[in-house]
């Protein structure tokens, strides 16, 4: 009897589904000041509680990807990253990214917003901090529509999971 696979990416992308959905209902391409990104995080944490089912399976799933190297497959050690989605129909037209990171990454500006699924990464033991991205504890991180960042992480190296208006991101080139 043949075994059938699954796709890894497929089966996030499945779990991720009606997260995008409710992200972009959310429309961070409206909010435009840190108040109105915020009350966005806040509403997401009361539909989508980072400590329940659907957030831990989302990250199980992106810690599996990372260690199995099929999420995070390029750039630096300190800063891998990759692609889970375009924006397309299935993810609401949000694009859908991974980084794992420790330190600083490329700075960047959000013309539509982006909203991000900060998760503690594998270096995190039991009753550790878990790090911090842009000095937000791992959970739900709203950067409003237009704001400019250089993405960091403090403490032991975490997984954001983002999505991305339309996928759009302006690039700085570095200094």
């Amino acid at each position: 009897m043949a075994t059938e696979t699954t796709d890894p990416t497929e089966t996030l992308l499945s779990l991720l589904e009606p997260v995008a959905r409710r992200v972009a209902a959310g429309k961070p391409e409206d909010q435009t000041d840190e108040t109105q990104a915020a009350a966005l995080a806040s509403a997401l944490e009361a539909e989508f509680p980072f400590s329940g089912a659907t957030i831990r399976a989302i990250a199980d799933e992106v810690r599996r990807g990372v260690a199995e190297g099929w999420l995070c497959t390029r750039g630096e050690p300190s800063a891998r990253f990759s692609r889970v989605a375009k924006a397309g129909p299935a993810t609401a037209q949000l694009s859908v990214d991974v980084v794992s990171l420790k330190g600083p990454a490329v700075r960047h500006t959000h013309p539509r917003g982006e909203v991000t699924l900060a998760f503690a990464g594998p270096d995190t033991a039991p009753g550790q901090d878990a790090g911090r991205f842009d000095g937000f504890a791992p959970g739900w991180v709203v950067m409003a529509a237009g704001s400019t960042h250089t993405p960091t992480v403090t403490g032991p190296q975490m997984h954001l999971l983002y999505f991305l208006p339309d996928g759009a991101v302006q690039w700085h080139a570095a200094s």
